[in-house]
């Protein structure tokens, strides 16, 4: 709701009405309005009659439709950002797409509670008409002591501007600690921008961190600022860091130092104002050493270092952790009462047990799939679904013989794409490496004849 009690509208454009039912329901459950079209002409018609916040724009293989939509989007006074969806796509397409105006682009399937995700963030950095602020107190569940003294450094240096570079394994809450450092500083009432910085393409990169003049390269229709731009007087979250490529961190760099943008095309810098939050997954300063990270750009983001420990070192937090995804998951299920439903004693020692190779994200959803498939109200081991870590053994579950690890590293990326059906963003959470890292690694493969059939 807004500050004059109306929803703020989310709009859907897509020709498979089950698949809006199941993307729309838990964005309805938050109370945003939810209003769908099934194709682009209907798409246009409530653009202009509902003044959406954000839409989910379907694209059926051909690109010019969904192109020309962006360019009538583009048009508005106040253009809601709009976020593509595809079943498949060229790379090519993908980077047109984004360069003329689109949000984002995924490809499907997505889970819902990426677009409710996605619509709570946008919503809360936009200072738009139809989609106001809407602040909320972040906070980081634990009783681990380590992660404690970890919230104490981040409140004492919220306050102050310096870049906090904030390293852990994927699925650690390394996102979650970046806005909670935003929320306790001075700029929380500004925006609070997050690129991920291995998930765009190399070419596309650019443009989105810095923004571009019109005419400055094919397709760019429309001057277009940075997430630095964007996240002017607020906070930049620049995750996976340094997957962001050699050539683009010493412009990087002179952001920091200098506090201004070069867009790509422009004649003259423009000035911002951006406190610069950082994260990482990998071994930085392996990175550093092996040329691929700068050190001046390290020693310039690594003013305070934030290292969040997995949670298999965190066994206190486990149940704690799990009773408060159950209370957050057992609100938004139908017919369930937050308060009634609760983790038995067996299946919390189930958890406690598990390695947890996927850390709290992977409990989050563990905890999500026992709320909804439970029909009790206490979440017994059966209601419990483990996403065991990758096996160490060979097709036929006899111990793996001694090898390389260039050819172990092969086998387990071979084996977590196989288990999540080739979804290579599922399977770079489970190894714990980036998607652009996973994309290199089967190119290398693909180059020296040893990728598998049907990856």
């Amino acid at each position: 709701m807004d500050a004059s009690g109306e929803s703020v509208t989310i709009l859907f454009v897509n020709t498979h009405a089950n698949e809006i039912e199941t993307l729309a329901a838990p964005v309805r459950s938050r109370g945003f309005a939810t209003v769908a079209a099934d194709g682009l002409p209907a798409g246009q018609r409530l653009l202009q009659e509902t003044r959406p916040a954000v839409v989910f724009l379907e694209m059926n293989g051909n690109k010019s439709p969904v192109l020309d939509f962006l360019a009538r989007v583009g048009a508005l006074a106040d253009p809601p950002p709009v976020i593509v969806l595809a079943t498949q796509a060229r790379a090519e397409d993908a980077t047109e797409i984004m360069r003329s105006g689109a949000h984002d682009f995924w490809l499907k399937p997505v889970p819902a509670e990426r677009v409710l995700k996605t619509v709570q963030l946008l919503c809360d950095d936009q200072d738009s008409p139809a989609c106001p602020r809407r602040l909320a107190e972040v906070d980081i569940v634990t009783r681990d002591p380590a992660v404690e003294r970890l919230k104490a450094v981040a409140r004492q240096v919220a306050p102050s501007g310096a870049t906090v570079f904030i390293q852990g394994e994927s699925g650690t809450g390394k996102e979650l600690f970046a806005r909670y450092v935003h929320w306790h500083s001075p700029r929380r009432h500004k925006p609070f921008i997050a690129v991920n910085c291995a998930a765009l393409p190399d070419n596309l990169l650019e443009s989105e961190l810095f923004g571009h003049e019109k005419g400055a390269f094919t397709g760019a229709s429309r001057t277009k600022k940075g997430k630095f731009e964007l996240a002017h007087g607020g906070t930049i979250l620049l995750d996976e860091v340094t997957e962001i490529p050699i050539h683009l961190q010493a412009k990087l760099l002179r952001v920091l130092q200098e506090n201004e943008v070069d867009r790509v095309g422009g004649l003259y810098p423009v000035a911002v104002d951006v406190r610069v939050l950082a994260t990482s997954n990998t071994a930085v300063l392996d990175a550093v050493r092996a040329g691929r990270f700068r050190a001046d750009l390290y020693y310039r983001l690594n003013v305070i270092p934030l290292k969040i420990p997995p949670l298999r070192g965190r066994s206190g937090d486990v149940e704690l952790l799990s009773e408060h995804f159950i209370r957050k998951y057992a609100a938004e299920a139908p017919g369930r009462d937050e308060g009634k439903v609760s983790l038995g004693a067996d299946a919390a020692q189930v958890l406690r047990a598990h390695c947890w190779p996927g850390n709290v994200r992977e409990l989050e959803n563990v905890i999500h799939r026992a709320v909804l498939l439970s029909r009790n109200r206490q979440i017994d081991r059966d209601a419990l679904i483990l996403d065991e870590a990758p096996p160490v053994g060979d097709s036929r579950g006899g111990p793996v013989e001694l090898t390389t690890v260039e050819e172990m590293e092969r086998r387990l990326i071979h084996t977590a794409l196989d288990r999540y059906q080739g979804n290579r963003t599922r399977a770079a959470e489970i190894l714990g490496i980036s998607v652009r890292t996973l994309r290199n690694k089967l190119q290398s493969y693909r180059d020296t004849g040893l990728l598998e059939a049907g990856v």
